[in-house]
């Protein structure tokens, strides 16, 4: 009996919970890579800027998608921080913003490649 409610617990959970996405998945792996080339010149950073932004509309309006909103929402905040900082920006804020942002992002995958597909 308590193997069947487990089993039904995990049936409901994945109701309710977003399908793996290859947009929302790439995208994400795009933010990282970007983040994981260490370069805050103009172009680096707007580039980030412009997948971070992405990332966090395609999310959005994803159904049952709470969780990658919220955490999508956070990543583009601290890409929006670096690319509003005044160029040329410190090599130590650079590598200390980045690494953040490749953390972040890393974990946003790994949430997001153990859905169902």
């Amino acid at each position: 009996m308590a193997i069947m409610a487990l089993s039904g617990c995990s049936i409901i959970q994945n109701i309710f919970m977003a399908n793996y996405d290859t947009n929302e998945y790439a995208l994400i792996n795009k933010v990282r890579t970007t983040a994981e080339m260490k370069s805050c010149d103009p172009a680096s950073v707007r580039e980030l800027y412009t997948t971070s932004l992405q990332l966090k509309n395609f999310s959005q309006y994803l159904p049952s998608n709470e969780k990658t909103i919220s955490m999508t929402s956070d990543l583009y905040k601290m890409v929006d921080e670096l690319n509003k900082k005044p160029q040329p920006i410190s090599q130590v804020y650079c590598d200390l913003k980045l690494k953040a942002i490749e953390t972040t992002a890393e974990n946003i995958q790994s949430v997001a490649g153990k859905r169902p597909r």
